[in-house]
């Protein structure tokens, strides 16, 4: 029988330096191996941060400019509309003050299709294609045209009205108010091409014409000078009737052709600047711009709220590409608010409790409308992937 001790003993006796060497150069593979990965795991988070805090910044920038700027650009509006800033006279030239917006607009999407033709040309020639260089209007055609130009004059009007409106109801009649834009493009988007929507659009469509019903309906009687509820809530509703032939063209353009946001925003102020240009000319004149000489403090007015307006153009079609309309619709719903307590502070608007409940139902079902709209396409998209597995 063999004795356990020389089992040990032959055992010990194969064990050479080399057998050492070999066992630490193992070792050492095996550590460094897991070091190795704790570094590459260590770095994937702290890359996994870096991105996380990139995407954060650039969404908090975004939502500080869309908010800043139409806070800005409504605060200017019922300024120059409705408190006297001119001695005793205001500057209330509704259609003078579209009219530079629109010039603005115009100069600013000129400068991003510019930009967007550079980006083309260069992608062209680093691909050495023997193709034909594209431009970026390669996608109009006479029939784009003509819906541009009826797009281009309904949303003149819907913006001159709309700040028309400011002059006699204020802001935070005119925002809850134009917080229905949903319904005329419902309706127009149904008459016009037969489209169908949603159950929950309809759903918040009734709600919203709620709200809408009671803010007006406990309104409180005291009025600040020249102000002019019927004609004002008039104004505010063409508007919305123009929103709603604005938006269903809109659609139909989109339907048509796969157009760059840019191109479609450059669309409708090329055919809308000289529209409104004639529209100034012919129902104001050269009066805002002789004032303008005349005082020309106001021209930092009027510069802000072009610059606000086109800046803030720009930057939510940037939020609707980057983040999709869920993100969007929640900046816009903030920027009505804090516009609302802004206007109603600022400018001393009376409201009732009743008021204030309205007006929080209406954002409420605006918000919960999108967020809604975002879990059925979610669950929808969920269902096609997995049908196509």
């Amino acid at each position: 029988m063999p004795d356990d001790h020389s089992d040990a003993d032959m055992d010990q006796s194969t064990i050479t330096p080399s057998t050492f060497s070999q066992n630490r150069c193992c070792l050492s593979g095996v550590f460094s191996s897991k070091m190795k990965i704790a570094i590459e795991a260590e770095s994937s988070k702290a890359e996994r941060r870096a991105a996380m805090l990139r995407e954060v910044s650039i969404a908090c920038v975004l939502f500080g400019v869309v908010c800043t700027c139409y806070i800005v650009y409504q605060y200017i509006q019922e300024l120059l509309m409705r408190i006297p800033v001119i001695g005793s006279e205001k500057f209330d030239y509704p259609v003078f003050l579209v009219f530079t917006c629109f010039a603005v607009n115009l100069l600013t999407t000129s400068i991003l299709m510019g930009g967007m033709q550079i980006k083309m040309n260069r992608d062209h020639k680093i691909s050495m294609s023997t193709e034909q260089r594209k431009t970026v209007f390669d996608m109009l055609d006479w029939k784009i045209g003509c819906l541009g130009l009826l797009a281009a004059t309904s949303n003149v009007l819907a913006m001159t009205s709309s700040l028309v409106a400011i002059k006699y109801i204020g802001v935070p009649t005119q925002i809850v108010i134009k917080s229905a834009k949903m319904i005329p493009i419902l309706i127009g988007g149904f008459i016009l091409f037969r489209k169908k929507y949603p159950i929950y659009d309809y759903v918040a469509v009734v709600a919203i014409t709620i709200w809408i019903f009671m803010f007006n309906y406990f309104k409180p009687n005291s009025k600040m000078d020249g102000e002019n509820t019927p004609f004002g809530l008039a104004m505010c509703f063409l508007s919305l009737f123009m929103d709603g032939v604005t938006g269903p063209i809109e659609d139909k353009m989109l339907a048509l052709k796969d157009l760059h946001p840019y191109l479609l925003l450059f669309i409708l102020n090329f055919f809308g600047f000289p529209v409104i240009m004639c529209a100034a000319l012919i129902v104001e004149g050269f009066t805002p711009i002789r004032i303008l000489l005349d005082n020309p403090q106001l021209w930092g007015y009027v510069v802000l709220l072009s610059a606000t307006a086109s800046i803030g153009q720009v930057f939510i079609i940037l939020c609707l590409k980057l983040y999709g309309s869920l993100y969007t619709t929640l900046i816009t719903t903030i920027r009505k608010i804090v516009s609302s307590l802004l206007s109603i502070y600022m400018f001393k608007h009376k409201m009732s409790v009743m008021q204030w409940i309205s007006m929080s139902g209406t954002f409420a079902t605006l918000f919960a409308r999108q967020y809604v709209k975002y879990k059925f396409g979610a669950k929808k998209k969920g269902q096609q992937e997995a049908s196509g597995h």
